[in-house]
């Protein structure tokens, strides 16, 4: 299977696409992710991002008046272009699929989300903290990624509905029951020192009986 864009290069490509952030602030953002998602926020101190930037103190401080502001500069082309990108990718790779069993779609999405989630569990971890205590991020997390749901996954879920493999709930339900059992595992990744991908089996054998047409 391709390799998924990981949120590092994502991000990284967002900045190099916007003209309206000069080189040296992409450099400051970029480095404040790694460092964010490497030592956590609160023991990471500006002076290192400048050193990981590769620019003055001076100039983090030019753009960004403390950390919480480099937070925000970091946060805010996640929730409206980073992740929304990511999402897209993952529409068309992996959901959009001629499923013929709700088995076939289920086991595909979780193992590529359960092998993404191991692969970009740092910079989850500080997403994850922040969307769970900001109403705004949660907020646009769940505008941008609707329109991508119902395009891409409520078709395939019509269809595997109408040949009887589904069971028959409304989209948003079975995406909502989908969407839950996968941030409950990111937040237990966060957590514990495991190997997500050890668990693909159980949660897949869990949403699919879940899903099961009465």
């Amino acid at each position: 299977m391709e390799k998924d864009t990981s949120i590092s290069e994502a991000f990284q490509a967002v900045m190099a696409a916007n003209g309206d952030i000069p080189p040296k602030q992409q450099q400051v953002l970029a480095a404040s992710l790694e460092l964010f998602a490497q030592q956590g926020f609160d023991s990471t101190t500006t002076k290192q991002i400048a050193e990981k930037a590769g620019v003055a103190e001076g100039t983090v401080y030019r753009r960004y008046k403390n950390k919480d502001e480099l937070l925000a500069g970091v946060l805010a082309p996640f929730m409206t272009q980073v992740l929304p990108s990511l999402i897209k990718e993952f529409a068309q790779k992996v959901v959009a699929r001629p499923y013929l069993t709700r088995h076939e779609m289920i086991s595909a999405i979780v193992e590529d989300r359960l092998a993404f989630i191991k692969e970009n569990g740092a910079i989850l971890r500080v997403l994850i903290r922040e969307i769970s205590v900001r109403n705004d991020l949660r907020s646009q997390f769940i505008t941008n990624m609707a329109p991508l749901l119902q395009d891409n996954l409520f078709p395939v879920l019509d269809r595997l509905k109408a040949s009887g493999e589904l069971v028959d709930w409304p989209d948003s339900r079975i995406a909502q029951f989908m969407i839950g059992m996968m941030f409950t595992e990111s937040v237990r990744a966060v957590l514990l020192p495991e190997d997500v991908t050890h668990a693909a089996p159980v949660i897949i054998e869990f949403i699919e009986k879940g899903l099961a047409p009465k």
